[in-house]
C-alpha cells in the first residue's frame, strides 16, 4: 500500500485489535453461562475474537486507503491551484454554475 507520512502510524490497528478483546469478552462470559467445556469455551471466544479482529483490520486499512487518497487528491489540487487562478480559472472544490 502507498501511505503518505501520516498514515504509516500502528495505532489504528492497535485500537482495532483492543476493540476485538472488548467484543471477546462477553462472548467468553456467555460461553462461561452456558457451562460449556473449557476447550469450546477458548474455542468460541477465540472464533469470536478473531472474526472480529479481522473486521476490524480490514475496516482500518480501508480508512487508511481512503484518508491517504482523499489527502493525494486534495495536495493535488492545492498544487494546481496557483496555475489555475493565474489563468484565470476559479481554485475551489466547487463546480461553477452553468
Amino acid at each position: 500500500m502507498n501511505h503518505c507520512k501520516d498514515c504509516r502510524a500502528l495505532w489504528p490497528f492497535g485500537f482495532a485489535l483492543a476493540l476485538a478483546v472488548i467484543l471477546a469478552f462477553p462472548a467468553w462470559a456467555t460461553f462461561n453461562l452456558m457451562a460449556l467445556d473449557v476447550t469450546t469455551q477458548i474455542a468460541g471466544t477465540a472464533l469470536v475474537f478473531v472474526v472480529s479482529a479481522v473486521g476490524l483490520m480490514l475496516y482500518v486499512r480501508w480508512c487508511i486507503r481512503r484518508n491517504c487518497a482523499l489527502r493525494r487528491m486534495l495536495t493535488e489540487q492545492r498544487s494546481q491551484s496557483p496555475a489555475r487562478q493565474a489563468s484565470g480559472q476559479r481554485g475551489s472544490l466547487v463546480a461553477a454554475p452553468r
